[in-house]
């Protein structure tokens, strides 16, 4: 295994925080979820998709897993945010009416995380990943 990370470089290393980022939105999202009626399972699938795609990058680097993966979390953040629509209405509005006002800090906080998740993947995709020989 160590033999594995020491032909890594930085971009590696990017993918891997963001594959960290995912786990903890994944977390946040399902634990936030259920109790305000938010469950979604298209996130879900699409936040491990990416955690899946991240991981096999530990042994077979590959540009397009780098393009899904990123797929797979911008997915998950936008839809996230568009669910949530109710809630940031009735923010703005001041009322509570199309969703719940209270929440939009959790929304937010778990939207940067899977932001963060979708972000470092593009800027790894300009870096080497891989050390020359």
């Amino acid at each position: 295994m160590s033999s594995i990370i020491q032909k890594k470089a930085a971009g590696f290393y990017l993918i891997m925080i963001a594959a960290a980022a995912a786990v903890i939105s994944l977390i946040r999202f399902c634990t936030w979820a259920p109790a305000h009626n938010a469950m979604d399972t298209t996130i879900v699938l699409a936040l491990a998709a990416g955690i899946v795609m991240n991981l096999v990058m530990v042994v077979k680097d590959e540009d397009l897993l780098v393009v899904l993966s990123t797929a797979c979390y911008a997915y998950a953040l936008f839809r996230h945010l568009t669910n949530q629509v109710g809630s940031f209405v009735d923010a703005f509005q001041g009322i509570n009416m199309f969703g719940d006002a209270t929440q939009v800090g959790n929304i937010v906080s778990i939207a940067i995380v899977m932001a963060v998740s979708a972000i470092l993947p593009i800027l790894a995709g300009f870096m080497r990943r891989e050390k020359e020989v």
